[in-house]
């Protein structure tokens, strides 16, 4: 495979989207009702390209539906056959890290020629936080998620692992803190022997760095991690993170790298680059059902491209 380059890191508003309209073959998208910048983003992706379909990822049987299309998640070679593209923009905004990772899988491994894939991600103005009758968890300000569905692990991103493997998990964290204290209090350091916690820094917005730090506070003293920073809004930042995290484990008793996307979506955008780029990567997922109305009102939004 050639390598992989990232071309472009820009704010972008609807004149720029709607000069662009109609320039990229095939664009992807998730749900359009769940808040104000669901409802801006799909529209104006789906007008970048001349197909689109609508993705949905289900991680309790494993499957992948891509325009009513049902693909198995560890068998996608028929997707970019029934959906051919040498252009394709995600809509990060409505889709999750699973659908953006395999998507870029079947584009990135599956196909004959290397893609160009745009990234469309609208932040919002606000978090909806919860209400003053409901205590919140110490360091959890915000409503944003009505359960995790699943802890199963998915197919293409967990690699087999031998008796003696350990791993380094980088994991990038935002406003639920409980979401990687449950999978280091589960793996107990069985597997997991170096962790490093990675916050949005510079964030999206002034505070919402401090509460994601709030929201971890109680995870760092508990299990001492290594803490870095990448920008909120930089998939390139996290993708080089991971590189030199990745490079550094020669030297290490670990042998895999694991990553959980728990941050914000330029993040894990860089996670799932990085995830198809390295056969070897480990992801770690919770699959969250996310609430309708989680956000209000329509921020900037970011074009990011990589070929």
């Amino acid at each position: 495979m050639a390598a992989m380059r990232f071309i472009r890191q820009d704010v972008v508003d609807a004149a720029d989207l709607a000069q662009a309209a109609g320039t990229l073959d095939m664009a992807f998208f998730g749900r359009e009702d769940l808040d104000d910048r669901s409802r801006f983003s799909v529209p104006h992706t789906r007008a970048l390209a001349r197909m689109s379909a609508m993705v949905q990822y289900n991680p309790k049987s494993f499957e992948l539906t891509v325009g009513g299309e049902v693909f198995r998640a560890d068998d996608l070679q028929d997707l970019p056959r029934k959906f051919p593209a040498t252009s394709i923009t995600i809509d990060a905004t409505t889709m999750e890290f699973p659908e953006i990772a395999l998507i870029l899988l079947a584009y990135r491994r599956l196909t004959f020629t290397s893609a160009r894939c745009v990234f469309i991600y609208t932040e919002p103005t606000e978090y909806v936080r919860r209400p003053p009758q409901e205590a919140a968890v110490p360091g959890s300000a915000f409503d944003l998620t009505s359960t995790f569905r699943a802890k199963n692990a998915i197919p293409a991103f967990t690699p087999m692992l031998s008796g003696g493997s350990k791993a380094h998990l980088v994991a990038f964290l935002g406003f639920e803190g409980a979401r990687l204290s449950r999978v280091l209090s589960e793996d107990d350091g069985h597997f997991y022997t170096d962790v490093t916690v990675v916050f949005g820094i510079p964030p999206f917005q002034a505070t919402w760095d401090m509460h994601a730090l709030l929201a971890n506070t109680r995870l760092i003293e508990q299990h001492s991690p290594s803490v870095r920073f990448s920008g909120a809004n930089n998939p390139r930042s996290a993708f080089m993170l991971l590189q030199e995290v990745h490079r550094g484990l020669a030297g290490s008793h670990c042998n895999r790298l694991a990553v959980a996307p728990f941050g914000t979506k330029p993040a894990a955008i860089g996670a799932a680059l990085y995830c198809v780029e390295r056969e070897t990567m480990r992801a770690v997922y919770d699959h969250p059902e996310r609430k309708t109305g989680r956000t209000r009102g329509v921020h900037r939004t970011h074009w990011f491209e990589v070929t």
